[in-house]
Order: structure tokens, then sequence, then C-alpha cells
């Protein structure tokens, strides 16, 4: 790890980048926006009117908001985002019961006791092999997913000096087979009983993200820093498949298309994925994954001070702050002592960028919020020592 040798104030691209490096920038980079790090429509409107911000409310996906500029430059955020364009060839309906059925098929329901979103039927969840090459799958080829993109990118690398983050074009390989296109049951025990099935809807999902990324980095790959690839794969006491099981079934999935990307952009590979998941970071480290996204401390074995020593010299934490407990239920001050806990584990050497650990959600006062952000700078500014 590098320190710093100036003190000159950086550009949000250059702090980002130093970050990334595990050089010492001039204060930690924040972050906010993307589809792991954005914030619900509920607590965003709740901060909309405690700022007195009047702007209207964009949601990307289901209930994640797109920041407006002005709250992005409220908290100086210091990404700014490209995400994937809807496709032209299909387009979501909404029914009577709130629910709608996605573009892999999945059926999405919010009822009326709930603030989320959840899949409650499967497709392929009484699926054959056979039935896997006659599915009806998403074009990714389709038009529309990269419409515009490459004008937008090239403004925000001409005209703006935020780092610029790719978004994911779709969940992650183990997350579409299992949790929402032959669901969590079917597949789990697939990958036990009938692991050739598993495999072949593994593969198949591979493919279907090589060809997402492919088109998506053709349009932006050289003008973008980071790239997001996303698979959930643990728990709050482990992963959600035994490691063995994991490096069998998913890694040779996963390698695959994170070697794929790397080949596609010179941007950092950026991965979320949730949970305890100490236990495969030099997994993940193996095939490429520069950035650990959320970093979800209150989960087993991810202490951050342990996370620090084992893996801080080779890779980034994004993300780091308590979203369970100190954030919605802790007061100001919690949260003040929590930024400054994580800086003070993270930030040491670079290779740090606070935000929340996943999007803040409903029941997160805005004045947390507003002091996650401001505790951010009082504590952020390098250098910072790390706590004996």
């Amino acid at each position: 790890m590098q320190r710093r040798t100036s003190v000159r104030e950086m550009t949000s691209r250059e702090r980002v980048l130093a970050a990334l490096k595990h050089q010492e920038p001039d204060r930690v980079p924040l972050d906010l926006g993307g589809y792991p790090t954005t914030i619900e429509t509920i607590p965003y409107n709740e901060l909309k009117k405690y700022l007195g911000i009047q702007s209207e409310t964009s949601n990307f996906v289901r209930d994640h908001v797109e920041p407006s500029e002005e709250v992005l430059q409220k908290f100086k955020i210091d990404t700014r985002y490209l995400r994937p364009r809807p496709p032209k060839n299909f387009k979501i309906k909404i029914e009577p019961d709130n629910s709608y059925i996605d573009e892999w098929g999945t059926k999405w329901r919010k009822s009326p006791t709930s603030i989320y979103w959840d899949p409650v039927d499967y497709p392929l969840k009484e699926a054959t092999l056979e039935d896997l090459e006659k599915y009806p799958w998403p074009d990714p080829n389709d038009p529309g997913r990269t419409e515009g993109l490459r004008e937008r990118a090239k403004m925000l690398r001409e005209n703006t000096r935020y780092a610029i983050v790719g978004d994911s074009p779709a969940s992650g390989i183990f997350d579409l087979a299992c949790l929402f296109l032959a669901g969590p049951e079917r597949f789990m025990a697939d990958m036990i009983l009938d692991k050739f099935f598993a495999k072949a809807l593994l593969e198949k999902v591979c493919e279907l993200h090589m060809r997402l990324y492919e088109n998506y980095l053709n349009a932006i790959g050289n003008y973008i820093d980071v790239i997001i690839v996303m698979d959930d794969l643990g728990g709050m006491q482990g992963l959600l498949i035994s490691p063995d099981l994991y490096r069998e079934m998913v890694k040779p999935m996963e390698k695959r298309l994170w070697q794929f990307i790397k080949s596609k952009t010179k941007a950092a590979l950026f991965l979320h994925c949730c949970g305890s998941i100490y236990h495969i970071i030099p997994d993940l480290m193996e095939m490429g994954v520069e950035i650990l996204n959320p970093v979800q401390v209150s989960a087993k074995d991810m202490d951050t001070q342990r996370l620090k020593r084992d893996f801080g010299s080779r890779l980034t934490f994004w993300g780091g702050i308590d979203t369970q407990q100190v954030l919605p239920f802790g007061s100001p001050e919690d949260v003040e002592r929590e930024v400054k806990r994580r800086i003070s584990d993270l930030a040491p050497g670079g290779g740090y960028v606070l935000t929340a650990v996943h999007n803040i959600q409903a029941g997160v006062p805005p004045e947390n919020i507003c002091r996650m952000y401001e505790a951010a700078q009082k504590y952020g500014t390098y250098p910072i020592q790390a706590k004996e």
C-alpha cells in the first residue's frame, strides 16, 4: 500500500482510481446510486423532503432509485453510473394483483402488506433438459439495451470528473438459475441430485450473460473505470452452499464470465456478493475480482479489521456501513461512530470506497443518511490511522 505524496484536492475520478490502486487519495471516496448501492423509493422520498429537494423520483428497476444530480452533489458522491437500457422488444405489464413477469419469465409481486417486490413463481421450476433449449430466453442482442449508451459514456468521460461505473446488465449466474428461474427448492436439490440439469442451466445463463456483457462493453468499455458483476452466495452464518459445491458447480461459470469481461475492458471488476463469504474470498480474487461489495459487516466472519488484514493489499472494499442495525435503528451519533470505525478499519493505505451495505431501505431516517455522508467527510481525510 502506498502513501500519497500530495495534499492537493483530487477529482472524483482521481480519488476513486487512487483508492483502487491501494494508494491514499485526499479523502475516502463516496458512492451512491448503483444497482446494489442505491436507495429505495420510500427513504429517498423522505430524504428529499428533509433536504427540501423537489426533483422527481426516478426508478430504474422495481423500487431502486436513480438519485438526482442534486442529491449526489449534496453528498459529494464520487461515482456516476451507466446502466443498460431496457430491451425494445419486451415491455413489463403490471397486472391488477400488482404482479408482473420479467423478461426472464419470473413472476414478481408486491403484496398490499409488503414494501418489496418478491419472486413468486419460477418459469423453470419443472423444466427438463429439453425445455432449456425450447425456452424463450431474453434476446441479448436487442438494440434497445445499448441505445444511447456510448454517447452518454463519452459525455461523462469528457465533460465530468467523476468515476464512471458500468452497472450490471443482469443478476448473477447463481442468482438467476437458483433464485429466479428454477427456484431455490428445485435448484438446491438439483445441485446434489441432478447435477446434469443444474450444470446445463448454469451454462445457459452464463452464455446469455456473456452476450449481454459483450454488447454492453462494446458500447461503453473504453469509457468506464469500474464494471459490476453480481452473485449472492452468502447468508448470515455462511455460504448458501458448501465451498466444495461452489467450486464444483458455480465457480467455473463465474470464472468463464468474469475473465471474458476482463478481456473486453480495462475497468476494475466489482463483485456484489452479500453475506458471510470470507472463506471463498481467495477464490474470488483468483478469478479477477478487484472490488468486493457490500462488505456485510453484520454477517459471520466479515469483521472489517480481519478483512483488511487478510485481503486489503489486493482487494478494495466498497460499502461497509451497516444497514441492518445501525442505519435504521441507531441514532445519528451511532451512525457517526459506525462510519469512524469502518474508515479506521478499511481505509488506511487506500482500498476503500464508502457507502451503505446494500441499498438504503425503508425505515432509515433521513438524518442518519445525512450523518453517514457528513461523518465520511469528517473522518475520511487522509492520512488515516488504523485502529490498534
